[in-house]
């Protein structure tokens, strides 16, 4: 009975071993890039908006598999397509095997209107032979995943996995929008940054009578025609000003 048992915790154990050279991945792009800098806005309709991106996607090997209609007027677009293909060979001195393991991208984009401009949301997830990893950051519009994805902890594909070829991806896109940015449609919309102006200081007279050198000596029929020259000055200043 005393061997059994310690039979049981043996390969307990080594269940325990060989599970532990496994680790899920729960990347995506957002894991590199802010969620703020992965939203923008394009002149035109969402269907304007879909057919550039559509182009720009296809450009990086990404082709839509997907389109969804949500609430308000938005369209989610699913775009898909393969980056690498990595070869584990593995074995003895007598028996070699490989295993071959296709890494890509899965990339979410909701599309909704606003007024006469489009905003467009992007989400990029890594995905392992077809299946999309559980990403801690998906943002809720992003349909729920199906099972999380586990990979060797010594597999060298890991590094294909981490987000960043999502987060490069979105934002290369959004540097080609800026880069070729024109007034047509499906080009991005530039909002300058508000600009604070100082309020208008009211005009400082340049003639002050009682500054004047002669105002000292000046008796009172003087001073007042200098009170009356400097308010012609003044007057004279102010119409200067206001024709500008």
């Amino acid at each position: 009975m005393q061997r059994m048992k310690t039979h049981e915790l043996a390969l307990m154990g080594l269940m325990v071993l060989s599970t532990g050279c496994f680790e899920v991945v729960r990347t995506s792009s957002q894991t590199q890039l802010p969620e703020k800098q992965s939203h923008f806005v394009l002149t035109g309709t969402t269907d304007d908006a879909a057919r550039r991106l559509s182009e720009l996607f296809s450009k990086r090997g990404f082709q839509v598999t997907d389109r969804q209609k949500r609430k308000n007027g938005a369209t989610l677009y699913v775009f898909k397509g393969q980056r690498a293909a990595l070869t584990t060979v593995t074995g003895t001195n007598r028996i070699v095997s490989g295993t071959t393991n296709t890494v890509g991208s899965t990339f979410y984009v909701l599309l909704t209107p606003e007024g006469d401009t489009t905003k467009a949301q992007l989400f990029g997830k890594p995905n392992l032979n077809g299946s999309e990893v559980c990403s801690d950051e998906s943002p809720g519009w992003v349909p729920a995943c199906v099972e999380d994805v586990y990979t060797r902890l010594d597999w060298d594909g890991r590094e294909q996995m981490t987000g960043r070829e999502e987060a490069e991806t979105i934002r290369g896109m959004l540097l080609e929008l800026e880069l070729s940015a024109s007034s047509g449609i499906g080009s991005p919309v530039v909002t300058a940054e508000p600009r604070t102006t100082e309020p208008a200081q009211p005009m400082q007279p340049t003639c002050v009578a009682s500054e004047l050198p002669e105002w000292k000596t000046a008796n009172a029929a003087e001073k007042k025609k200098l009170l009356e020259r400097c308010r012609l000055e003044s007057k004279d200043e102010a119409q200067a000003v206001d024709s500008r």
